[in-house]
């Protein structure tokens, strides 16, 4: 330590040294405030680079031209020129694109480089040991060198934009410093052969890691290159291009990047071009794009995908589930970030449904000024449905309206895209999902906005399971979150992570949002639960499971890579004469001695599209799911789909999955009808084929099957035996399976269409025909030709789950409240 005192006060005193070092404090200052005020959105972070630059040219020029002049009375002043040409370059990156986006770890390894060139490029004869600031230099020498090769093919533009301000000089910054590094550094080492070791050991650590990276990355490129075209010769065209690509690829680190390049990460080659977000061609992806010195130079070494951004989007929404970075963004929401969550949960044993209630405050980070755009992503589970939303404007609760998806859209398009004010949309998404959007937000006007859903209780064994949502959003992972539950009725329960019971609520304060399972006990003997509404009683009761008598035309073995040898194997031991599996669109048949060759057909198919129009009539498919895949609204424009639409659900298909998961692609068909569906293990399923039978759950045209409670809700007159004793969720859930049942029917129906819709209206769910939307003013739903709801369930709440009386019981309330009225004033009267 007292060496490094005495050279600090040696190196003070020399000429130069405190003017350089105010200098170059005031542009770390400058070049700080540039890159906070960019991130914040701050519009003058311009005004503070040029100011930066103005210093550092000024500075630059100077101190240049005194060390050419009185090279051994200033050289050591060399480090603050390095450190305030590097600063220059970033500066001007703020506002031209130089680097694009940098992580802050280049930031940091650069600073790293010119604070270990300080004790390298001292002017001294001393012969201290100065190790690891070599092997620092060495470590950080390459991101010089990344620069330098980065910006090659600017340098003829550079010479030529010198003449404007001299700002085509920063262009030239990192090949000076990269020239001036080496004569240097080569003069330093040959003093000390440690320091040479050092220097070279840090500059070898980076490129063997970036050569192993490297190596990674390129192997993952080639398989995915052979593979394209490998499919391009049995590319089926009812399907589009980059399935048959999305099926094979397994999800991995490097897949991710490969399919992000030029999307999210920057490589060398793109430096000339630069592309916002509507550059994807007809897609749109949200993430910022950045410039990894690490990643753009293993892409000079991987091979061209050969897929077009739209494709590389679509594989990343279904192989890595990012349907929300791929969402239409009107506004950005790079600067948000959730402040606090309240998740309130309220569960109904009796009814075998729970009631979740979502508030959550959003804030821009500090000093941010530009409007942001939140967008939110509710995974819920199976059989659940959105039944409010509300959003806060001036301090008051304004309850979402239902009406058509279309409409709420256009409207939400009109008043965010155009008129920047209030809106608030709420719409239905394939596979159990729910996208919830909220604007403006700024830092003056940080919003709350709320959401509930219903979701039935998983039944399993002897125990009902509720399971806490899956939420993704702005910056989640920091919110300060607290958590309730509380049942409905006398019912023991049990959670897998901490709840404290206080006043007959159950609470956990957290950070973040935590994936967590309540476990209530189940009643054998399911209690009568109703809810009225409209002279009609919807009741909870058992469902009920149908053993038919089933001989498939066809046995059709959905095979994908997770189905194991023996699984196959028991199959083809049955001695069918009538098992079959589709390779490469074309139906085979499998049989104990193809069956291992088959295996290998699909050792690396990750999800398949049967072509179930294709498939004999009365036929039984075997699954065997995993939880990713394509889904039907990517899938809409495809021959295939419309296949499916037209020619499938008259065919009888029966599907059994052994699979305790279910993809997007199978969860859109099992709910839209256009199979029937059955989820048991091997052995049951092996058992079905052998007796010839298969399960149904029992049908009606004025019930709906709640097939993960095991309960039907069924639609009845009203009547004096049954009364509304459970929650209006038990209309809401019915009203949802009723949508959900007609869609394939209401493709080509505009009438049964807005039949639904006055259906969904009236329970005041989200369906795949209508979406709840919240506007600032009354007449803006005027304006957009959206009529509030009169007469209907409204928005739910974790409060006001009961009955609503009906047209004679409020007859009753209001001639009981009106003879309590007379009584009390003529009691008041006689007393007076």
């Amino acid at each position: 330590m007292k060496y490094k005192s005495d050279f600090l006060e040696y190196y003070i005193q020399k000429p130069g040294v405190i003017f350089s070092f105010i200098i170059t404090i005031f542009s770390s200052i400058l070049l700080v405030g540039t890159l906070i005020s960019k991130k914040l959105h701050f519009d003058y972070f311009i005004f503070i680079a040029l100011l930066g630059l103005i210093f550092e040219f000024i500075y630059g020029v100077g101190l240049s031209f005194v060390i050419l002049r009185k090279k051994e009375k200033y050289v050591h002043l060399t480090p603050f020129l390095i450190t305030n040409w590097l600063i220059g370059c970033f500066c001007l990156n703020a506002f031209f694109p130089l680097f694009y986006d940098l992580p802050i770890w280049v930031y940091l390894a650069t600073l790293a480089f010119c604070l270990s060139n300080f004790l390298i490029y001292r002017n001294s004869d001393e012969n201290r040991e100065t190790s690891i600031s070599y092997f620092i230099n060495g470590l950080s020498f390459a991101i010089i060198v990344y620069f330098t090769i980065y910006l090659l093919s600017l340098m003829p533009f550079s010479f030529v934009a010198i003449l404007a301000l001299g700002l085509g000089f920063y262009g030239l910054v990192p090949a000076l410093v990269l020239i001036i590094h080496i004569v240097t550094i080569m003069r330093h080492l040959n003093r000390n052969r440690i320091n040479y070791i050092s220097f070279g050991a840090g500059f070898l650590m980076i490129i063997i890691g970036l050569t192993v990276f490297t190596i990674g990355l390129s192997i993952e490129s080639r398989k995915i290159a052979q593979s394209v075209r490998i499919q391009s010769f049995d590319h089926n065209n009812e399907l589009p291009n980059y399935i048959a690509i999305s099926q094979r690829l397994k999800p991995n680190f490097f897949n991710e990047i490969l399919l992000k390049k030029d999307i999210v990460y920057i490589p060398i080659h793109d430096i000339l071009t630069y592309r916002g977000f509507d550059s994807f061609g007809s897609k749109q992806y949200n993430e910022r794009k950045i410039n990894n010195p690490i990643v753009s130079i293993a892409y000079l070494f991987c091979q061209d995908l050969n897929l077009d951004d739209d494709d590389r989007i679509n594989i990343l929404k279904s192989n890595f589930d990012k349907r929300l970075e791929a969402e239409e963004q009107l506004w950005s929401g790079e600067n948000l970030i959730t402040k606090n969550i309240k998740e309130d949960v309220k569960v109904y044993p009796e009814a075998r449904l729970a009631y979740t209630e979502i508030s959550m405050k959003i804030e821009c980070t500090e000093d941010s000024r530009r409007d942001q755009e939140a967008i939110y992503s509710f995974q819920l589970p199976e059989g659940s449905v959105a039944t409010s939303l509300s959003l806060w404007v001036n301090g008051i609760e304004r309850k979402g309206v239902l009406t058509t998806k279309e409409k709420a859209k256009a409207a939400y398009k009109q008043i965010v895209g155009v008129e920047s004010r209030d809106p608030s949309l709420m719409q239905w998404k394939e596979g159990n999902k729910v996208v919830v959007r909220v604007f403006p937000i700024n830092r003056e006007n940080p919003r709350t906005f709320k959401c509930g859903f219903t979701t039935p209780l998983k039944v399993e064994d002897n125990e009902m399971k509720y399971q806490s949502l899956s939420i993704k959003g702005p910056n989640i992972s920091n919110a300060e979150t607290i958590s309730r539950i509380q049942m409905a009725g006398n019912t023991n329960i049990t959670t897998s992570k901490d709840f404290e019971l206080k006043k007959n609520f159950y609470i956990n304060k957290s950070k973040g949002l935590d994936n967590w399972e309540a476990i209530i006990p189940l009643n054998k003997a399911l209690p009568s639960t109703s809810f009225a509404w409209k002279n009609k009683v919807y009741e909870v009761k058992d469902i009920q499971k149908i053993i038919i008598p089933f001989t498939p035309s066809e046995i059709i073995l959905d095979l994908n890579s997770s189905w194991t040898t023996k699984q196959i194997e028991s199959f083809v031991e049955l001695n069918k004469q009538n098992v079959f599996v589709y390779v490469n669109d074309e139906k085979k048949e499998i049989n104990k001695e193809n069956f291992r060759a088959i295996e290998q057909e699909f050792e690396d198919l990750h999800y398949s599209l049967l072509p179930l129009y294709k498939i004999s009539e009365n036929s039984l498919i075997i699954t065997k799911c995993g939880t990713f895949s394509a889904n039907f609204e990517e899938l809409e424009d495809s021959d295939y789909l419309k296949n499916i639409k037209a020619e499938t659900k008259q065919r009888n298909l029966k599907v059994i999955n052994i699979s305790s998961d279910i993809n997007p692609f199978w969860q859109t068909a099992k709910e839209q009808k256009y199979i029937t569906y059955f989820q048991t293990s091997l052995k049951n399923s092996l058992k079905l084929i052998e007796q010839k039978r298969f399960i149904l759950f029992k049908t009606d045209t004025n019930a709906v099957n709640i097939e993960p409670a095991n309960i039907s809700i069924v639609e009845s007159p009203q009547n004096n035996s049954l009364k509304s004793n459970g929650p209006n969720h038990i209309y809401r859930m019915y009203a949802f399976g009723k949508v959900l049942e007609e869609q394939v029917k209401i493709q080509n129906d505009s009438l049964s269409q807005n039949q639904y819709v006055e259906l969904a209206k009236d329970a005041n769910i989200v369906t795949p025909i209508s979406s709840l939307i919240v506007l600032e003013t009354d007449e803006d739903y005027k304006k957009n030709g959206i009529e509030k709801n009169v007469d209907t369930l409204g928005n739910a709440s974790i409060n006001n789950d009961g009955a609503v009386p009906e047209p004679h019981e409020w007859l009753l309330i209001i001639l009981g409240s009106t003879i309590l009225l007379f009584y009390y004033r003529k009691n008041k009267n006689q007393t007076s």
